[in-house]
């Protein structure tokens, strides 16, 4: 599977003084994700992110005044690879929903996920918008099983949380599990596997949940 990038529509950082100009904001966001997803919280600095993207430190600090404020805006703007999925079937959200996911954290930023579920324990600032960003992908998530559920594709007492367990958690530890001398072969393999286990999980719900009548 090539990386790709999840298709986001970018809503403007909100706050006085920020980048106009997409070019700089998208230099800016790469260099933001890139530093966090290798140094964690300790080492993110809007100084780094500046020499980083190849701006200016006084550019950067007119934009944003914490470096809470410029990791908030990029995960927003660059890391929200959820809110976009309506395919209009809960297989079609459910695919698009693994392969985006598996784009994710097998690429570039896959470590950023990691590194803010750390820090969020450790540091008062991050959990400030680390939780309700992870709530809100939460809910975009079980937002695509509900509406699988009102389309009547899967049982009215499917569990949203455990579908999104299941497939999301299937696909990260797939990824973090597999040994580097084996990562190019797991990315090439990797819209097999999502296809896999889609089809798994809604066959899995569908006997478990609505089993056929043997009567």
């Amino acid at each position: 599977m090539q990386e790709t990038r999840p298709n986001i529509v970018a809503t403007p950082p909100s706050g006085r003084g920020r980048p106009r100009d997409p070019q700089i904001e998208a230099r800016i966001f790469e260099a933001t994700l890139t530093l966090y997803a290798r140094q964690g919280w300790l080492g993110f600095s809007l100084d780094a992110v500046a020499r980083g993207a190849g701006v200016s430190k006084d550019a950067l600090y007119r934009r944003w005044k914490t470096r809470e404020a410029l990791l908030q805006d990029a995960l927003q703007v660059r890391w929200d690879w959820v809110a976009t999925i309506d395919e209009g079937t809960i297989r079609a959200d459910l695919l698009a929903l693994g392969a985006r996911t598996f784009d994710t954290f097998a690429g570039a930023y896959g470590e950023v996920a990691l590194q803010l579920r750390a820090d969020a324990r450790r540091f008062a600032e991050v959990r400030s918008f680390a939780e309700p960003y992870r709530e809100q992908m939460v809910r975009q998530g079980r937002g695509i099983v509900r509406r699988g559920i009102q389309r009547g594709e899967l049982p009215a007492v499917a569990n949203p949380g455990m579908i999104m367990d299941l497939l999301i958690g299937a696909v990260i530890n797939h990824i973090v599990s597999t040994p580097p001398r084996l990562r190019a072969a797991m990315i090439e393999r990797g819209p097999g596997f999502v296809r896999e286990l889609v089809d798994i999980v809604l066959a899995g719900v569908q006997q478990v949940l609505n089993p056929p009548n043997r009567g």
